[in-house]
């Protein structure tokens, strides 16, 4: 079989995006004899994804982001040029402008990350479904499969779970020392929560759910990493909550894999995920994990195997799986064990690697 030559097409570049950290370890992990990849933005690249891109012999390029014609005018000369045999977009946008840019020796692909991308508008979902009809479509778990597979789609579809670094392979992780520069005492208990401060990541049923504890755990502390619309809002909400010295609002870390050791529960209260990248990390640092009924995390977390699984939206059955971990440290030891080994089975990366080329492989063949 030749050498084929693949292009990422994504939105944007940074290494706090989870499309993008997905897309950075399959250029790091992908078998070079077997595909020569390229990744396309629309925005410029974030100059660390751009240097950690690049360490992979990955080339890159900038296609610009006003409108369809500039992007697709700019992909176009791309494809002939570096004579690309297949793209692979991750947005609806970078389908369709993937779409018009193609030519008949281009495939396309569209490898799915979100689940509510279809359900924004009869008009988008009609578009998705025209569009796609004869393509592949790659999903990063059976919920995101289960929303955008449609009656008619003569294509070929494939759930491929996403590959995640594991983080003790890299920089070791934090101990309890490392907690007194964040003004938290090395004996306390820790819970933690890496996510955007948007909507959808619910920070304030954790913020509802610490209030209920903070009075009993007078111990307890609440560590909150990341960024977004919604944080200063959230840091007024949490002002206002017992406990509130305690609430520690830490920003946008970039060793946000490493603070997972000063973590004695790590918590994602969402209530929509199409899979979680931090939640595997978790796993993969033997954390103990809380996470919602929503979206595909309890297809990542086993309830009393490898984490608990509370009612979305439950501040206090929230609260309460964190008491269960607080008042249990041999249940945290043995889950957080359980939830490294299923980590490392299922999402590691040479098995999410092996999986998408290979499916990437099928694209050379004939056309359904």
């Amino acid at each position: 079989m030749k050498k084929l030559n693949v292009l990422l097409l994504s939105r944007s570049f940074s290494l706090t995006g989870g499309v993008a950290r997905v897309l950075l370890t399959f250029a790091c992990h992908c078998d070079h004899r077997r595909l020569q990849l390229h990744m396309g933005s629309f925005r410029p690249f974030a100059p660390a994804m751009a240097e950690a891109v690049a360490q992979t012999g990955t080339a890159l390029h900038e296609l610009g982001d006003t409108g369809y014609l500039g992007p697709v005018l700019a992909l176009r000369k791309i494809v002939r040029v570096q004579a690309i045999d297949i793209v692979v977009a991750t947005s609806l946008k970078a389908y369709l402008v993937a779409k018009l840019a193609s030519t008949s020796k281009c495939r396309v692909v569209y490898w799915i990350h979100a689940i509510a991308l279809v359900h924004e508008g009869r008009l988008k979902t009609a578009v998705y479904r025209w569009a796609t009809r004869r393509d592949t479509l790659i999903f990063i778990s059976e919920l995101v499969k289960k929303a955008h597979s449609y009656a008619g789609h003569k294509g070929r579809e494939a759930v491929v779970l996403n590959g995640v670094e594991d983080p003790l392979s890299s920089a070791p992780l934090y101990d309890n020392s490392q907690r007194e520069a964040l003004g938290i005492p090395n004996t306390a208990f820790v819970v933690g929560y890496t996510a955007a401060f948007i909507a959808m990541k619910q920070h304030n049923t954790l913020l509802a759910a610490f209030a209920q504890l903070a009075m009993d755990h007078p111990d307890m502390h609440l560590v909150l990493i990341g960024k977004g619309e919604l944080r200063e809002s959230t840091e007024a909400h949490a002002k206002e909550n017992p406990g509130s010295e305690r609430i520690h609002f830490l920003g946008v870390r970039p060793d946000a894999r490493q603070l997972l050791g000063i973590m004695d529960v790590y918590v994602q209260p969402s209530n929509g995920e199409g899979i979680s990248i931090a939640v595997i990390e978790a796993m993969l640092a033997r954390r103990a994990i809380v996470v919602s009924d929503a979206g595909a995390l309890p297809e990542i977390i086993d309830d009393g195997s490898t984490g608990l699984i509370c009612r979305v939206l439950d501040a206090a059955d929230l609260a309460g799986k964190i008491a269960a971990f607080a008042q249990d440290p041999q249940m945290r030891r043995r889950l957080g064990e359980r939830a490294r080994q299923v980590a490392l089975e299922r999402f590691g990366t040479e098995r999410f690697v092996e999986r998408m080329t290979s499916v990437l492989e099928s694209e050379s063949g004939p056309e359904l």
